[in-house]
């Protein structure tokens, strides 16, 4: 595709001729002759400080903010927001494939995973081709590639959705992140199906505010036309609110009564969730491997798509009761050890407190709740404390550890954590594996061990590098000595 035909519904300035352009990137490193290069700003790096790096590695044209050299062999193309650019023209450049796609969009601070993975179940069991893409990778035929985002940047996006096109998958699910959202990652991804799960302080450090992360969200249900559908958590307050802004229609889901979606009856347990689902006049019953109240409402959100999206109550109900376990996702994992050990991802207080509640009930009472924990580094620290002091209401013994402390400093981590504890119940092992170690160590017959903030993931980042790290290798390197 040519340089002017990119951009030739964009505004901009400077101009473009019709040299052909055979790849779109942000980073520098990766320009090659041929590639164009569009500067964006990062949280921590501005692209415009390395478009003379683009240029050296044979760039054939540049788009900027207007930061760039004055004079350059190469066409340089200013507008004025760059990211929205990126969208705009990756989505050209890769012929829009979300166009010819089923695409369900899923949002919210919590649950998106989780519902992504299960809609990815259902519509396997329904012989429904999908792909999928978020915090776990991109699913596609050919397997899962991890990405390092839940939602790429758009030109990975594009490309991605264009690799599933290409390969005839008719139905995409893939999880949507208030950065992305703020940060134009998805403008130009024709969504057919919104959903909303929940939203609960967390990216506060980004967002500023909850009525900007709440905007942020809101983004993607504005964009729908009056084609499109909405389907909406009934039982969060700000899933009541998105109705009264939109143009889409809406479908709610929920433990309340009221929503189109609701169980007429459920029972929980540590093994297990079965309930009475009813969506207008059809009821029928699942039953599900997945646990806790907050699993059901992910299930509840993933069962009204399928529903919208014509998959039978049979089908839905033999797909959630072979579903495999969410990647990470309150994952229980083998050990040499008395009592249970689980792995999950929570890493807000919100979780926090819908795990610990959820495990508290299932248990009846009767488990002695033990944690490891800890806080990513260059994020939101106003909820440190806040985990600990839910942490300490629920555990018997705490273990504090680190999680990804990045660029900042540990110890000052351990001490916000530190300060919303108001008991002795808790020790600090610096050393995450070390930590884990010793909280298997003290395990007994009724001991529930969770495991929290990595999930799955297989590395710590320290400093500004990831190193290699994974918690089920460290449960699993345990040896009970008794």
């Amino acid at each position: 595709m040519t340089l002017q035909e990119l951009v030739k519904n964009i505004p901009h300035k400077g101009r473009a001729d019709n040299r052909e352009i055979s790849a779109i990137t942000y980073d520098s490193r990766k320009v090659k002759p041929g590639t164009l290069f569009v500067a964006i700003a990062g949280i921590q790096t501005d692209g415009h400080d390395y478009i003379p790096q683009a240029i050296k590695n044979g760039a054939a044209a540049i788009i900027s903010n207007g930061r760039s050299p004055k004079s350059s062999n190469i066409p340089v193309i200013q507008v004025k927001d760059p990211r929205s650019a990126l969208s705009h023209i990756s989505a050209d450049f890769y012929h829009n494939p979300s166009e010819n796609m089923f695409v369900i969009g899923v949002t919210g601070t919590n649950g998106k995973t989780s519902i992504t993975h299960i809609l990815y179940h259902i519509f396997q069991k329904a012989e429904l081709s999908c792909g999928t893409l978020g915090t776990l990778g991109f699913q596609s035929p050919s397997g899962m590639m991890s990405t390092g985002f839940t939602t790429p940047e758009s030109v990975e996006v594009q490309q991605m959705l264009q690799t599933l096109n290409t390969a005839g998958v008719k139905n995409v699910v893939m999880e949507i992140s208030s950065h992305a959202l703020a940060l134009h990652r998805v403008d130009d991804v024709d969504v057919d199906i919104a959903v909303f799960s929940n939203l609960t302080p967390e990216h506060l450090d980004f967002h500023k505010n909850m009525d900007n992360y709440f905007q942020s969200k809101l983004k993607l249900f504005e964009s729908l036309s009056s084609r499109k559908l909405a389907v909406v958590n009934l039982d969060d307050v700000y899933g009541k609110q998105i109705g009264r802004h939109i143009s889409a229609k809406v479908s709610t889901f929920g433990l309340d009564k009221r929503a189109k979606l609701h169980p007429v009856h459920y029972t929980l347990s540590l093994d297990q969730t079965v309930s009475l689902l009813k969506s207008g006049k059809v009821e029928f019953e699942i039953c599900c491997p997945l646990i806790g109240s907050y699993n059901l409402s992910n299930i509840l959100a993933a069962v009204a798509v399928s529903l919208e999206r014509g998959v039978s109550p049979n089908i839905i109900q033999s797909a959630l009761n072979t579903l495999p376990p969410v990647p990470g996702r309150m994952e229980k994992i083998d050990a040499d050890c008395n009592g249970k050990v689980f792995i999950d991802y929570a890493h807000t207080p919100d979780a926090y407190e819908k795990l610990f509640k959820s495990v508290l009930d299932l248990s009846g009472g009767d488990g002695a709740i033990k944690i490891v924990f800890g806080c990513g580094g260059d994020r939101d620290a106003s909820k440190r404390s806040k985990m600990a002091a839910i942490a300490e209401q629920y555990a018997a013994d705490i273990v504090v550890t680190n999680d990804n402390p990045r660029t900042e400093n540990q110890k000052d981590i351990f001490a916000q954590i530190l300060s919303g504890f108001k008991q002795d119940t808790h020790q600090v092992i610096p050393d995450r594996k070390e930590a884990i170690h010793t909280a298997l160590q003290s395990m007994s017959d009724d001991s529930i061990l969770l495991i929290l903030g990595k999930g799955r993931e297989n590395y710590q980042i320290m400093g500004t590098e990831k190193v290699k790290y994974s918690d089920i290798e460290s449960i699993k390197s345990f040896t009970n000595a008794d």
